[in-house]
């Protein structure tokens, strides 16, 4: 039986975990600026929050540039 090796990321692996954890800490830092935000409606929040939950770093982007001035 074949066995497909394991990716080697080699010397990309440091970058990709530092890319991932900021991608992480935008993603938590959107979350917890829509909660908070007291210029939308608690409706917009919970689409937002969802999106962001569901459809990771491209709801969180465009949050950024939507709705975060909005404070």
């Amino acid at each position: 039986m074949y066995m497909h090796p394991a990716p080697h990321f080699g010397p990309w692996l440091p970058l990709i975990i530092v890319t991932l954890v900021l991608i992480g800490a935008f993603e938590i830092w959107m979350i917890v600026d829509a909660a908070l935000n007291k210029k939308i409606s608690d409706k917009a929040k919970a689409w937002w929050i969802v999106g962001m939950l569901l459809i990771h770093p491209f709801v969180a982007i465009a949050y950024f540039f939507t709705d975060h001035r909005k404070r």
